[in-house]
């Protein structure tokens, strides 16, 4: 089965220049786009994209757009550097060659069609996943799912019910957006601790409901996991703690659905300790651009819930997040593994935010100023009060903030946090110390402001 999808995998040459295609990737069963920008078929696709006398990143962006971001798109450029190979990932590309790959593009070919064939079961695995939604809608518990983003992929009509939330408010949101950051906090810190270790999870919080009122539940989670062993998701139930039966029926549903998704996988037993990210890292230090793609991919999003602690500007947020995966191209062969590949990452991203900071751009990530009355009620203006926890890390101080982000945004240890920072981890007590004091007092005046 796998060879034939290998076989189907559908090679195309994009050349807005008109350039004939390359008689390597011809070979290859390489077909020219009639039209350099549209893509007929939208099953996934392998697309080198002609960009010697064009605008890589123009061509990229008319691709995406034109057919989405399920095919697998290869620059072709004259010259590669770093800065290049780095800005085009963040544009959508999934490798970057120059004319010389196309001499022997076996390699290249073959990791393209790996992923596209990846694409290709996730693309068949909809109507299995309707299926699975249909059989939690008849259950009597509110069962939701997340990826391992922490953002919902799914949830029953019975949890749509109790947040009062219409499922399209839900998918592809996280915690924060359906619910109050004092409470998303105690969900998040749950889901990381879940996502590291593995098994299944039980604990009371309350949640909010449709009318507003907060009630007391009891959580149960388990992971779901991969065909290589690593942890793709979260799936939950909850009960009222007031219902002596919701437990135990919660525990049955959580165990069904997860046997469910889990089915025919391999147990996480057998995969405890593996760094996932190193095979990749260690791809990206012989000069794989793929390698580099799918790990912008799979940080993305971490650090950019990272970086917005410290600023709100998005643009400011690319560029850093591009400056650490600069770092990881060219220093990806200096790793040596005594931190996670995790842990280095985000090691980088810190310095790099920190060097942002340094580079005449303090007032970017400066916290505001509490000071302005004016300012502050019009920023509070027409928020809850149980989101003020959220607006008082914004008001820390830098070093404070990174460390606060890296504990309950990110979930990493005091230990880990040293290893990011490259401080003892009495500074890391220290700092996070004088943050939960500093928060105490911030949170006493806004709430003071919200009232007046």
């Amino acid at each position: 089965m796998v060879a034939n999808l290998v076989d189907e995998t559908r090679i195309f040459w994009s050349s807005s220049a008109e350039r004939p295609t390359p008689a390597a990737i011809r070979r290859h069963g390489a077909q020219a786009l009639r039209l350099p920008h549209l893509i007929e078929d939208p099953s996934p696709a392998v697309v080198f994209i002609d960009c010697a006398d064009t605008d890589a990143s123009a061509e990229i962006e008319k691709l995406r757009i034109e057919n989405g971001d399920e095919h697998y798109l290869i620059p072709v450029l004259r010259e590669l550097s770093p800065e290049r190979v780095v800005s085009l990932i963040a544009r959508g590309a999934n490798d970057a060659i120059n004319d010389e790959h196309l001499e022997n593009p076996e390699a290249i070919i073959g990791r393209a069609r790996d992923h596209t064939k990846l694409l290709s079961f996730a693309r068949d695995g909809v109507a299995d996943f309707s299926l699975l939604q249909n059989h939690t809608d008849g259950m009597v518990s509110p069962v939701f799912f997340k990826d391992t983003n922490g953002l919902y992929t799914g949830c029953n009509q019975v949890f749509e019910r109790f947040l009062g939330i219409e499922r399209a408010g839900i998918l592809g949101k996280s915690v924060y957006d359906v619910a109050p950051s004092d409470l998303a906090l105690t969900y998040h810190k749950a889901d990381l601790g879940l996502a590291a270790h593995g098994g299944v999870q039980t604990y009371v919080a309350g949640v909010r409901n449709g009318a507003g009122i907060v009630r007391m539940v009891r959580f149960y989670k388990g992971v779901v996991y991969g065909e290589d062993g690593r942890i793709t998701g979260i799936v939950g139930a909850m009960h009222d703690i007031d219902d002596l039966r919701g437990h135990e029926t919660a525990r049955q549903e959580i165990d069904a659905v997860t046997s469910h998704v889990s089915a025919n996988v391999v147990a996480r037993e057998g995969f405890a300790g593996v760094d996932h990210d190193r095979p990749f890292l260690e791809r990206v230090a012989a000069g794989d651009a793929s390698a580099l793609a799918h790990l912008y991919r799979v940080y993305h999003r971490r650090l950019a819930r990272f970086l917005t602690r410290l600023t709100w500007k998005s643009e400011v947020i690319d560029e850093i997040i591009n400056d650490t995966f600069l770092v990881v191209w060219k220093r990806a062969g200096d790793f040596r593994g005594e931190a996670s590949v995790s842990t280095w990452i985000i090691g980088i991203a810190y310095r790099s935010a920190l060097r942002a900071l340094r580079d005449q751009r303090r007032s970017e990530f400066e916290p505001l100023d509490v000071d302005h009355a004016d300012t502050r009620a019009e920023y509070w203006h027409d928020h809850e009060l149980s989101d003020l926890l959220a607006k008082a890390l914004d008001l820390l101080p830098v070093e404070q903030r990174l460390v606060m982000a890296l504990a309950y945004v990110l979930g990493h240890s005091v230990g880990e946090i040293a290893d990011i920072t490259g401080c003892p981890v009495t500074t890391v007590k220290a700092r996070m110390h004088r943050a939960r004091c500093k928060l105490r007092e911030t949170l006493d005046m806004l709430g003071q402001v919200k009232c007046v």
